[in-house]
This record gives C-alpha cells, structure tokens and sequence, in this order.
C-alpha cells in the first residue's frame, strides 16, 4: 500500500497533474472558442499564440496551487544540440535534391541560412510557450517516476493529441498528412527527451523547436515582401513538417539519439533535481 511519505507524494502529483491538465485545456478551449474564425475563413495567427501557451499556463497554475517544479536549468552547449534536427533534415533536403526528390533554390538557401538565427528566435518566441509546459513540468515529472521510454510514450501521445484537433479542423497541415506528422512526432519527442535529461534545463529543447518551426516547417522559407518563398521546393507528401522527407529524419535522428543516451547515461533522471 505505500508509506505516508508515498502517499502524500502521490496525492501531491495527482494535485499537480490536475491543475496542469485543468489550465492547459482550459486556455486551449478559451482559445477556440474566442478566437474562433467565421465560417469558410481561417483562423488568424492569434489563436496559434494562445494555443501554444496553453501548456505554460497549466504548468503555471500547478506550480503556483499545488507546488509543482518547473526546470529552467541554464543554457549550455547542448543548446548546439538543438540544431541537430534540422541540419539533419537540411542534409537530406540538399541530397534530395541531386536525387529528384525535390528543387533547391541556392539564392534562396543561402538567404535563408544567413537569416536562420532570426528565424530560430522568432520561431522560439511561440516555441518556449508549449516546452514550458512539456519540458518544463511534465517531462522531470514523468523522468522522475519512470523511465526514459515510457516518459517519452506519454509525452508524446499528449503532445500528438494536443496538436490533432487543429490538423482535423483544417488549420494546421491536413488530415491526409497525420501518419507523417505522427512519425515526427515520435521521432522529435525521443530527440528532444533526450537533450532535457541530459542538459537538465528547458532552454535545448526550446532551441530545436523553435529551429524546426521557423525552418523545417516551411522547407527554409525566405521571406520577400508578404510571401515567403520555400529554398526548397516539392511535393506536399515530401517536403515541409507534414512531409515524409523531414518525418523519417526526425525518426532516425531521434530513435538513434535515444538509444544512445538509455545505453550510456548513469542514472534516472530525478525531478527533486530540478529547479
């Protein structure tokens, strides 16, 4: 049955968990429902900024009400690590290329990567909102407990079905592209686990996301006037976030990574460490 110690542990994470899940679907429902577009039209860009601040918002309150631990930690020199996905999406990108796989623009490409770290920190800007809540509070929560597997199953479930009511509303991405999708997400949830355990801070996971949203997600898009202009060019079932060419990147990159790191690393991850 457990000692006191463990129960008035357990009941404390249920508390935490509560209020963490309550405000995270509360802010996200607050977000349709106001931001709700009319009918036959698209949503603006303000519903996504509140939507992706959901699980910071969540994270927040279970702080505040139930005395939950958010890991900051400090930024270090697995913030490089962070890059690892979309350098290895662009190298596929560049091979795809010569293979016919799709059309890279070098004017383009060479724009876009001196731009890169205005994109990044854009992109991270909207990025930090959900990994607060992901890599903030619920990934020590569950490293603490568990381990790095089942963390990465859980959160990586949660963070697929946060994302899937947008893709089936027509907002973000289609339908017809959520196996891609899915593969990415498994892939991009064991990479990132594994550069926060061994960090021990929020800040890497939030430099990858943000690097795969302000460059993946658009095929390293440059900006001209009010268009953006893909360096890459391709089908829509190979390039971008929703494509197959990024998706079994992220696979490969993240299942190679995570097989490393439960091999090599000494010991659990525990969430009284955090801070």
């Amino acid at each position: 049955m457990g000692t006191s110690v463990e129960r008035a542990a357990g009941t404390r994470i249920v508390r935490q968990l509560v209020w963490y899940f309550g405000g995270l679907l509360a802010t996200y429902v607050a977000g349709l429902v106001i931001f709700w577009p009319p009918s036959g039209e698209q949503p603006n860009e303000a519903i996504f900024v509140v939507l992706m601040f959901a699980p910071t918002v969540g994270a927040v309150l279970a702080w505040l009400c139930a005395g939950a631990r958010i890991q900051w930690g400090r930024p270090n020199l697995w913030l490089l690590a962070g890059l690892i996905p979309t350098l290895a999406v662009l190298g596929v990108y560049l091979l795809g290329s010569t293979l016919g796989w799709d059309v890279e623009d070098p004017s383009l490409l060479r724009a876009a990567l001196t731009a890169a770290p205005v994109a990044i920190f854009s992109a991270a800007l909207t990025a930090v909102g959900e990994e607060i809540g992901w890599r903030g509070f619920l990934w020590p929560l569950l490293r603490g407990r568990s381990g790095f597997w089942v963390a990465s199953l859980i959160t990586m479930v949660i963070w697929w079905a946060y994302h899937v009511p947008l893709i089936l509303l027509g907002w973000y991405g289609d339908a017809g592209h959520l196996p891609a999708f899915t593969v990415a997400i498994v892939g991009i949830t064991l990479f990132i686990g594994v550069i926060t355990d061994r960090s021990r801070s929020l800040w890497p996971s939030v430099v990858a996301h943000g690097a795969w949203n302000g460059l993946v997600a658009t095929s390293f898009a440059v900006t001209e006037g009010d268009e953006s202009i893909p360096a890459f060019a391709g089908s829509d079932e190979l390039m971008g976030e929703f494509g197959w060419l990024a998706a079994v990147t992220i696979l490969v990159v993240g299942v190679v990574a995570a097989l490393w790191h439960t091999r090599t690393m000494a010991a659990p991850i525990s969430s009284a460490k955090t801070g």
